[in-house]
C-alpha cells in the first residue's frame, strides 16, 4: 500500500512539474515583455549605481526572458526577430560578465548595444494601436 501511495504521489508531482514547465514555456508574449520590461528598468538602475551583483542578477534574468522570446518568434519563422532575441541574451550574457567583475563602463557599452538591439526589433515587428497597447507583426 505504501508503494502505490508512493507511485501516486510521485505521478501527480511529475504531472504538476511538467505541466508548471508548459505554463512558464507559453506565456503570453506581453507577460514576457512585461517582464522584460521591468527587469531592463532595475538593470538600468542597478548599473547606474554601481550594484554589480544585482546588475548580474538582472541580466541573468534577461537571458531567460529573452530565450522566451525567441522560443516565442521560434514557430513563426521569423528569422530577424530569432537573430535579434539570440543577440539580446548574448548582450544580456555580456552585461552580467561585466558587472559580475564590477568593470561598470563594458556593462553599459554592452547595455547600450543590446538596448539598439531590442529597438530594431521592436521597430520591425511591433505597432502602436493607439489605444495603450501594441500589435505584434510576424
Amino acid at each position: 500500500m505504501n508503494r502505490q501511495f508512493a507511485l501516486v504521489l510521485i505521478t501527480v508531482a511529475a504531472v504538476f512539474a511538467a505541466t508548471t514547465a508548459i505554463a512558464q514555456q507559453h506565456r503570453p508574449y506581453d507577460q514576457v515583455m512585461k517582464d522584460v520590461g521591468a527587469t531592463w528598468a532595475s538593470l538600468k538602475k542597478n548599473l547606474d549605481s554601481n550594484s554589480g551583483a544585482a546588475a548580474a542578477e538582472d541580466a541573468a534574468k534577461l537571458q531567460g526572458l529573452f530565450a522566451e522570446v525567441q522560443g516565442f518568434w521560434a514557430p513563426l519563422n521569423t528569422n530577424d526577430a530569432l537573430n535579434l532575441a539570440k543577440r539580446a541574451q548574448e548582450g544580456a550574457a555580456a552585461i552580467g560578465a561585466a558587472a559580475k567583475s564590477n568593470n561598470m563602463k563594458a556593462a553599459l557599452d554592452s547595455y547600450a548595444a543590446t538596448q539598439k538591439n531590442c529597438g530594431n526589433c521592436h521597430l520591425a515587428h511591433r505597432e502602436d494601436t493607439g489605444k495603450g497597447g501594441f500589435l505584434i507583426r510576424p
